[in-house]
């Protein structure tokens, strides 16, 4: 209300003011929390929206201008759904997928009615031109549903045939554990959790990645567990562990809020591809976070050591005081990783503790080497 208020002072629309608010409040941290709480509204609010498009719609305009706005309705869906199909190309979106986003996102957005709006009141459109957009923007919200109805009947039946259908959840699951993402990362974790005999449910939104484990005899669920109906279906609610091996990294922190946000209980484990991922995880109080390349890293580690003439002890020895170093560096510098100044202050000062560390045990080593009983 008071940015609405202060935007009217301004001399601009109060919807203006609440749109902008929205877009601020939905980037802050606390977007889940509000998205919890409106949730029993959104029905209510989203009728009072569409009842107040209707009637700022001038039907006189469709009236007298029915190829006008006809050619409008058409050039700028059209417009947007060539654009996007190329750019769901470019991102690499699964062909089953392009239509449907294309024909979702082709269709005028809210905000337009705001804009319009305010440029009539501004005098830089006119009412007749204000009336014409308005009304082709609410014809292709009205066209929208339609054609996704068409596109479900006559095309997507077609397209399904040339390409295997991926699993399906249609049911609800119950296992103790819940894995999201089955690449090279959550199939480990899935083969021990059968090698134990531990029931698992496994989601994973690649389809190619969910009919290759098929063909092995592994049952992958197709959804993408950033959903909140996918998870729910999946058993979050009773599940005991929830191991996220996502390779996506925004799509792993999208996950951790969802459950944080509707599922307190479910205990996380988590994959983490860098640093900064690892801090992140930490910051959403995920505490059972591993890097996925840091246990073989220090293997490979040992294993140059050995071909340089290192012992097998030593060298694991050594790997292992690595390994405990890092890890209580990782939590000095977690308390400063938004502070880029500290954090390489902090990673400094530890790197020269470790290297005084190991000159002080090589110098050690070298005079017991040197000193031997006299005869």
């Amino acid at each position: 209300m008071g940015i609405a208020s202060l935007m009217q002072q301004a001399g601009l629309s109060m919807g203006l003011g609440a749109f902008l608010a929205g877009v601020l409040l939905a980037e802050s941290e606390y977007r889940r929390e509000l998205e919890t709480d409106i949730e029993p509204f959104k029905g209510l609010l989203l009728g009072l929206f569409f009842i107040a498009v209707g009637m700022s719609i001038d039907l006189d305009a469709l009236r007298f201008a029915p190829l006008v706005m006809a050619l409008l309705v058409v050039g700028f869906m059209a417009i947007k759904a060539l654009l996007l199909l190329w750019m769901v190309r470019a991102m690499g979106v699964p062909l089953q997928e392009r239509p449907v986003i294309a024909l979702l996102l082709a269709q005028g957005g809210e905000f337009a009615f705001v804009v319009f709006q305010v440029g009539a009141g501004a005098g830089v459109l006119s009412s007749a031109s204000a009336s014409l957009l308005i009304g082709a923007v609410a014809l292709s919200m009205l066209l929208s549903p339609l054609l996704l109805v068409a596109l479900d009947r006559w095309l997507m039946p077609r397209m399904a045939e040339s390409q295997p259908s991926p699993a399906e959840l249609a049911e609800p699951q119950e296992a103790p554990v819940l894995i999201a993402g089955f690449g090279r990362y959550g199939q480990i974790v899935a083969r021990v959790m059968l090698a134990q005999g531990i029931p698992s449910t496994v989601l994973d939104h690649d389809a190619d990645m969910t009919e290759a484990a098929r063909s092995f005899g592994y049952r992958v669920h197709f959804g993408d567990a950033a959903r909140l109906d996918l998870l729910r279906m999946a058993g979050a609610d009773t599940a005991r562990v929830l191991v996220i091996a996502v390779d996506d990294k925004e799509q792993s922190l999208r996950i951790v809020d969802l459950v944080r946000a509707h599922f307190p209980s479910l205990r996380i484990v988590a994959r983490a591809r860098d640093v900064t991922h690892w801090h992140e995880l930490r910051e959403r109080g995920v505490q059972l976070v591993q890097r996925e390349l840091f246990e073989s890293s220090l293997r490979n580690a040992r294993s140059v050591l050995e071909l340089l003439g290192h012992s097998p002890d030593s060298a694991r020895a050594f790997a292992q005081r690595l390994r405990q170093h890092n890890l209580e560096l990782f939590e000095k510098m977690h308390p400063h990783f938004r502070d880029r100044q500290q954090l390489i202050a902090v990673v400094k000062q530890g790197r020269q503790q470790l290297e005084e560390q190991m000159a002080q045990e090589r110098k050690a080593q070298l005079g017991s080497h040197h000193t031997g009983p006299k005869r």
